[in-house]
């Protein structure tokens, strides 16, 4: 056993340091990229130089273990579906080479045709074109268009099809839910899927479009990575007010977020793609794309960024996506957190990395879909955001629905409350000074300054003050961008939610972006939707709700939850499954090689 043990370790190592290797041979100074990021925080030296320590630390840990990393990557940034949509058409009508398409719902609009259309385009000029899209997010895609497709050479692939679960090559609730487009040199990522919900009414803002202004949006938006307020605004005027179009919404529309990628992060993302094309079981067989231009870094544009890909394969044992925002929320959130998503129903794990990180002291910004396109999704959600506000929401609003029933006494609690907080905070400060001072002269001379060096002068007000958690409902549109930014330095963006079919069942990516400028235009757009179209949930508002919809709200969670178990999809049991099978094997063969060498003894042979 020990020399089984010393060579699985030999194993382990060695494929550590092959890992490792990639991003060596990149030539990545991270010590220089956290530090160029850090000093543009607004924080004291003591400060900063405890961030910068633990962010090397993290993003080389991350480098080892998960994605690929790259630097000199170009990023832009699309708050609109029409914007980014129009920027891909484009772009697919100038393609040479290659066109990738990969997306989770391709439905029957006008958009998705016209889509169609600049595929087909594309493979007559003879790019190589394939179309990959999940099989049941995509049941409304029309026959004559497949047909289309492929008579002009376009490979077009279901993921997972129902015959594949009936033959229990696949589980049929392992879904194909990534968004990634390869283009040539450039590639797309997000939450936005080929769907009527990401523009609606896409005809008549084509021929209301007379004087391009909107067609050209790049033009307008070469400064701006990001759709500032004022842009996004005119955009939403010229586009969705009824009377210039003269026809209503008929679906519920979406709020996106999507990204356009250039640089080496551009051939990390292809082979996501390359990844999801086996497990379609397809015969399309593509080698890995040729490595990418790298962009210097430049005032005033997002260039040079650094980028991981992490991804969510669970048949394949690979979850970069939910082990590193686990470590991330656990190990490197100090200040804040942004997080914007849809079908809030975190798994466990995911649950407690963010009770964990506001026990420290972080303060968590939520911004949820108040206008859901699953039935149940809104209530179960207010379940959920119960059991945070209880724990770690505003002090005034849990003493308020505390003693919601003893109206006279409300003001004299509080204040014995806040009086007996504010002793009890003291007399706990002072008893660990006077244990650390004791300690100190008793066993360890240096322990403060080894244990401040680790952890920062204010260790004691960290651990006591816990942080405070911000619920929003985005009520104009349905939000399904997923989005999440930790303390204005690393974010990330694409197609993983926040619930238990991510975690466990869907094929997912994300970006991961580690750098300030990028981060604060997040921010910025999350700050802007919670002032502008959001409603503010505290623990007030859901305690006051009629016994009907808390009832409602017990019942979708706990739905929820159950439905997401794998003892559904048989994924669970995969484990059990393979060691089981192994040990069958095994026993076959020692069984039969025992019989075989008896004979052979016998024989003389």
């Amino acid at each position: 056993m020990k020399v089984e043990n010393k060579l699985r370790e030999k194993i382990y190592k060695h494929i550590l340091n092959k890992k490792g290797e990639e991003w060596k041979e990149d030539g990545i100074d991270f010590t220089k990229l956290v530090d160029s990021n850090v000093e543009k925080l607004n924080l004291n030296e003591n400060d900063k130089i405890l961030i910068k320590r633990k962010w090397v630390n993290i993003l080389k840990r991350n480098a080892e273990k998960y994605g690929k990393v790259s630097e000199g990557n170009k990023i832009k940034i699309y708050n609109t579906g029409y914007a980014c949509f129009k920027n891909i058409i484009k772009s697919i009508d100038r393609c040479k080479k290659r066109v990738w398409f990969e997306s989770y719902i391709f439905d029957d609009s006008n958009f998705a045709e016209q889509i169609i259309n600049s595929l087909c385009n594309a493979s007559k000029r003879g790019c190589d074109v394939i179309l990959l899209v999940d099989y049941i997010g995509s049941l409304k895609l029309k026959n004559k268009w497949v047909n289309k497709l492929k008579e002009n050479n376009v490979n077009v692939i279901f993921f997972n099809t129902f015959l594949n679960s009936f033959l229990n090559i696949l589980p049929i609730f392992f879904r194909d839910h990534r968004k990634i487009i390869i283009l040539d040199d450039s590639a797309y990522c997000g939450s936005m899927n080929v769907s009527e919900n990401v523009i609606p009414n896409f005809l008549n803002i084509v021929k209301n479009d007379k004087n391009e202004r909107l067609l050209n949006i790049e033009k307008g938006c070469q400064n701006y990575n990001l759709l500032n307020k004022k842009e996004s605004d005119n955009i939403e005027e010229d586009i969705f007010i009824n009377d210039m179009l003269g026809k209503k919404n008929n679906c519920l529309e979406y709020y996106d977020l999507h990204v356009k990628l250039k640089g080496p992060a551009v051939k990390d993302l292809a082979d996501v793609f390359l990844d999801s094309l086996k497990m379609s079981n397809a015969n399309i067989i593509r080698e890995p794309i040729e490595n990418q231009k790298k962009y210097k870094k430049s005032d005033g544009d997002n260039s040079g960024c650094y980028i991981q890909v992490l991804e969510s394969n669970v048949l394949r044992k690979i979850k970069s996506i939910q082990s590193s925002f686990e470590y991330i929320i656990k190990n490197g959130a100090t200040n804040n957190i942004y997080i914007t998503t849809s079908y809030f129903l975190p798994p466990g794990f995911l649950r407690r990395a963010l009770f964990y990180a506001l026990s420290n002291g972080v303060n968590i910004s939520f911004l949820f879909s108040g206008n859901s396109d699953i039935l149940g999704d809104v209530p179960a959600t207010y379940y959920i955001i119960k059991k945070f506000l209880r724990k770690y929401g505003h002090a005034k609003d849990k003493m308020v629905c505390d003693n919601i029933s003893n109206n006279d006494d409300d003001d004299d609690k509080i204040l014995n409350f806040e009086n007996r907080l504010i002793n009890n905070y003291h007399n706990v400060l002072y008893s660990k000074k006077d244990k650390l001072l004791k300690w100190k002269k008793i066993y360890f001379k240096d322990l403060k300054k080894h244990v401040e060096y680790k952890f920062g002068d204010n260790l004691l007000l960290r651990k006591k003050h816990k942080g405070i958690s911000e619920f929003y409902f985005f009520e104009k549109k349905h939000c399904h961008a997923k989005n999440i930014v930790i303390d204005n330095l690393w974010c990330s963006i694409g197609s993983f939610n926040w619930d238990r079919f991510s975690s466990r069942r869907n094929l997912e990516v994300m970006i991961s972006i580690f750098d300030k400028n990028i981060s604060d235009q997040f921010i910025k757009e999350h700050e802007e939707k919670k002032k502008n179209s959001s409603k503010q949930i505290t623990l007030s508002n859901i305690n006051n709700r009629n016994v009907f919809q808390i009832f409602f709200s017990y019942c979708a969670y706990h739905i929820g939850k159950l439905y997401g178990k794998n003892i559904f999809d048989g994924l669970s049991n995969n484990n059990k499954k393979t060691i089981l099978r192994k040990a069958i094997i095994n026993r076959y063969l020692a069984d039969n090689c025992i019989d075989h060498i008896s004979l052979n003894m016998m024989w003389g042979t």
